[in-house]
């Protein structure tokens, strides 16, 4: 990349390698013609202007010749068509360099704005069609864009704004932020502006109000588990019950070598007892598994299970974990309130609001590790029924997506599965 006379400038060569076009010089008429698929760019020597199929356009500057190879303005990526057949490019004049959009879209540098009242964090994206918010907690607010971050975020955020720190986080695929928000924030809300919704193009805001209003969505409630002294991990399925078989690969088999290598994961970084409930192949019934956790005087029960979507695109890991009926701006029961029973198999609700902040964390450690995307489901799944403590059902990889598989029939790969687990455990015990 050059700037001549104070303009970014892309060389022929880069420009023409970008776009996957061949280049046919006519050294009499001082023009080279790129042409990509049914679409063909002339550029001339010292001309602030060039043809874009049938289409003339202005440059703003001159294209020029420099140590023999023709340098154009990075004007002319604006003009170029947008469609399938031709690689989208665009400048990022941050970084001052020339990126090729992926076929997942871009994710460009997010802008904070912020009132008396409201803050807005907007991300531009191009060629985005899915986002969606994946963590609810102030502390660790997470969203999710199925594209390329090409930005920088902000060094420093406005001294009124809700939004205290935006960092990006490894994942993949697609480009995760995660955000600080204070305490004053009453909820949010995601936006997709009218291009971002219908053609991939344009900006994704997240607002973030002080009063509350109607149409907002409500945080997470913050919690941090109390000392945690006992954690049951419960491997999927086992006897007759084989679970999920794709090719040679057996669910109740793998959960089970998993949950061992969970086990010794965590014993290695916290000092809890860490117990399964089962350590061979043979069956137990829901009830059973949950009367070992609650016996066990459990903290935390991790079910450990894998998916299979065949005919799909659908890969990585899913947490489920009971829904939290309580709102953020809930304060404590009235004491007129009427007193309501919880039946037994739906006691895991009293600890919704942990164990979504486990399910959090646990995705969180797993998409670092790259093992995503990552989804997080609220419902009380059987696994989980009658158990008296924070508890996530993990479908830890989909079967049915070959990347995933080769991953777990890896025993490295399942090794690095088992510590990111027990990494997002021991977030969760710290609170994070």
């Amino acid at each position: 990349m050059l700037r001549i006379w104070g303009v970014a400038h892309i060389g022929a060569n880069d420009l023409a390698r970008l776009l996957g076009a061949t280049k046919f010089w006519r050294a009499d008429l001082r023009k080279l013609v790129l042409r990509a698929g049914p679409h063909r760019v002339t550029l001339t020597t010292d001309n602030p202007f060039a043809v874009v199929d049938d289409r003339t356009v202005w440059l703003r500057a001159p294209v020029v010749s420099r140590r023999g190879e023709l340098q154009v303005p990075v004007a002319l990526l604006d003009e170029l068509p947008r469609d399938s057949t031709l690689a989208r490019l665009s400048f990022e004049p941050r970084r001052g360099i020339v990126v090729r959009a992926p076929r997942d879209g871009l994710v460009r540098s997010p802008e904070v704005t912020c009132g008396d009242t409201l803050t807005r964090v907007g991300f531009p994206v191009e060629r985005v069609t899915e986002v969606a918010v994946e963590g609810r907690s102030r502390g660790h607010f997470r969203v999710r864009f199925a594209g390329t971050f090409v930005g920088v975020v902000p060094e420093s955020l406005p001294p009124a704004s809700l939004v205290r720190r935006i960092t990006p986080v490894a994942a993949a695929p697609g480009s995760v932020f995660e955000l600080e928000v204070a305490s004053g924030a009453a909820g949010y809300r995601l936006v997709r502006g009218a291009g971002a919704a219908e053609m991939g193009v344009g900006t994704v805001t997240l607002e973030f109000p002080r009063p509350w209003r109607a149409g907002l969505d409500e945080f997470a409630l913050e919690a941090r588990p109390s000392r945690v002294s006992v954690i049951v991990l419960d491997p999927g399925h086992g006897g007759p019950d084989a679970g999920v078989t794709v090719g040679t690969d057996v669910e109740k088999d793998l959960a089970l070598t998993l949950a061992r290598l969970v086990r010794t994961e965590l014993a290695l970084r916290l000092r809890v007892q860490v117990v399964l409930t089962r350590d061979d192949d043979r069956p137990l019934t829901p009830e059973q598994r949950a009367e070992f956790a609650n016996r066990a005087r459990a903290d935390l029960v991790v079910s450990l299970h894998f998916d299979a979507v065949p005919g799909t695109r659908h890969s990585g890991a899913t947490a489920w974990c009971p829904p939290a009926g309580v709102g953020a701006r809930e304060g404590p029961p009235s004491p007129r309130a009427p007193l309501v029973l919880l039946p037994w198999r739906e006691v895991a609700l009293r600890r919704a609001v942990l164990s979504r902040a486990a399910a959090e964390a646990i995705l969180g450690a797993l998409d670092a590790a790259g093992a995503g995307p990552v989804r997080l489901r609220e419902r009380l799944m059987v696994p989980l029924l009658g158990v008296d403590a924070a508890g996530v059902m993990l479908d830890c990889a989909t079967l049915s997506a070959i990347p995933d598989r080769i991953r777990v029939e890896d025993p490295r790969g399942l090794q690095e599965l088992a510590a990111a687990i027990a990494r997002g455990v021991v977030r969760w015990t710290e609170g994070g």
